[in-house]
């Protein structure tokens, strides 16, 4: 529990992490020429950015440079109650586009990484240097209203015109977040009005994590692709998007089709000011619900392929406090159905319920400056009944070029 003295010493970093990182900016410049008829651009980011956790703190994933509320340690484990303050730059991104007008349309491309690929070969006790890895690669043909998209980039299943802005890249239950390798055909009938459907890389999901295993899912196998559906519309007030994922499971010889339905959607209103609601359900919907902490299907104790049930909702509000300052509150829960774990699919420390809210203050000091402060908290239950909780304050400094 928090004590009056922790929430000094929680303020008193917080303040002298502030004043710290507003100080510690550079800055870079855009590059951007044509080459042969094709326009290049590179850019990216750079971001500072100090966590810290009270009442709680997580190792994993990323060595807890990002945190997901299913990760949320329960109580009477190594990490709960535990207090711990980190600092990274590991997020900072390059990335590099092109476009070429072809005679089937405009080709364009992006290739974008980070350094976030979990490789800590010295860890924080010299260099603090981390791997690089690929977030986006891919390609795509746009020819009138029609486009093709391959490569690796966000699921068709995501919709981010009708989420809540995050301090990294995760962000309350219930927010769907999945990104690989995909073909997509896009069709737009008008400006912000498209649908869309794709085949995408097929995985049965972070359901055993070593030593943390969530799911009794035997020998499993991809045969066939998940495919995803998804409508958007939208216009200067609001959007909505339902989207549908049909998937296929073999484990052991057997198999079963799972599916996961989501809608999004986004008012804006007043001066600047927007809301935003999600609603996610499905029975195998799995890793789809959120960083691929939640299994989509399993055995039985008789041995039986069964899909796992979820459903979610979250929402939130963007307040602009004026042209350059903006404050979100947002929240989000999240159920897996315990008729998983009563059948045997799911293990007693699989997640059963999840909730968190977060509120944070950006701040764009300039067009390619920002500063942004925040505050998380996260509460679970697993199968078993047992609890954990967790408050994570941010703050960041990031360059964009």
């Amino acid at each position: 529990m928090k004590t009056t003295i922790a929430n000094l010493r929680v303020k008193t970093v917080a303040a002298a992490i502030s004043a710290t990182m507003l100080l510690a900016c550079s800055s870079a410049s855009a590059v951007d020429f044509d080459v042969n008829g094709t326009k290049l651009t590179f850019g990216g980011y750079a971001k500072m950015m100090v966590i810290y956790d009270t009442d709680g703190t997580v190792s994993a994933p990323y060595n807890g440079d990002l945190y997901s509320v299913y990760s949320t340690p329960i109580d009477g484990t190594a990490n709960a109650d535990k207090t711990d303050l980190d600092m990274t730059a590991r997020e900072s991104r390059l990335f590099v586009k092109t476009a070429t007008e072809t005679e089937y349309g405009t080709l364009t491309s992006h290739i974008e990484g980070d350094f976030f690929a979990d490789i800590d070969a010295d860890g924080p006790t010299w260099s603090n240097s981390n791997g690089f890895r690929i977030r986006h690669a891919y390609m795509k043909l746009q020819n009138g209203k029609q486009s093709i998209l391959a490569g690796q980039t966000w699921s068709n299943f995501m919709d981010f015109a009708g989420i809540m802005p995050s301090m990294d890249f995760s962000s309350d239950a219930g927010n769907p977040f999945v990104r690989q390798p995909q073909v997509r055909y896009q069709y737009d009938f008008a400006p912000g009005n498209y649908a869309s459907v794709s085949l995408e890389n097929p995985s049965l999901g972070f359901c055993n994590a070593g030593p943390a295993v969530f799911v009794n899912s035997g020998s499993s196998e991809d045969k066939l692709p998940d495919m995803v559906v998804k409508y958007f519309y939208g216009n200067k007030t609001f959007t909505v998007s339902p989207r549908a994922v049909l998937r296929r499971f073999e484990i052991d010889g057997q198999s079963a089709f799972g599916y996961g339905l989501a809608l999004n959607t986004s008012v804006k209103f007043g001066a600047g000011h927007k809301a935003v609601l999600g609603m996610m359900y499905g029975d195998g919907i799995g890793r789809y619900a959120g960083l691929g902490f939640n299994a989509g299907a399993g055995l039985t104790t008789a041995n039986d392929i069964e899909t796992l049930k979820f459903k979610s909702i979250m929402g939130g509000v963007i307040l602009a406090l004026s042209d350059d300052v903006s404050w979100t509150v947002g929240a989000g829960y999240s159920k897996q159905d315990e008729e998983g774990y009563d059948i045997g699919a799911l293990t007693a420390i699989a997640n059963k319920t999840a909730f968190s809210w977060h509120s944070n203050l950006y701040w764009d000091i300039t067009k390619q400056l920002q500063y942004a402060v925040g505050v998380m908290s996260g509460k679970v239950e697993n199968m078993a009944g047992d609890e954990g909780d967790m408050t994570r304050f941010q703050t960041y400094i990031k360059y964009s070029f």
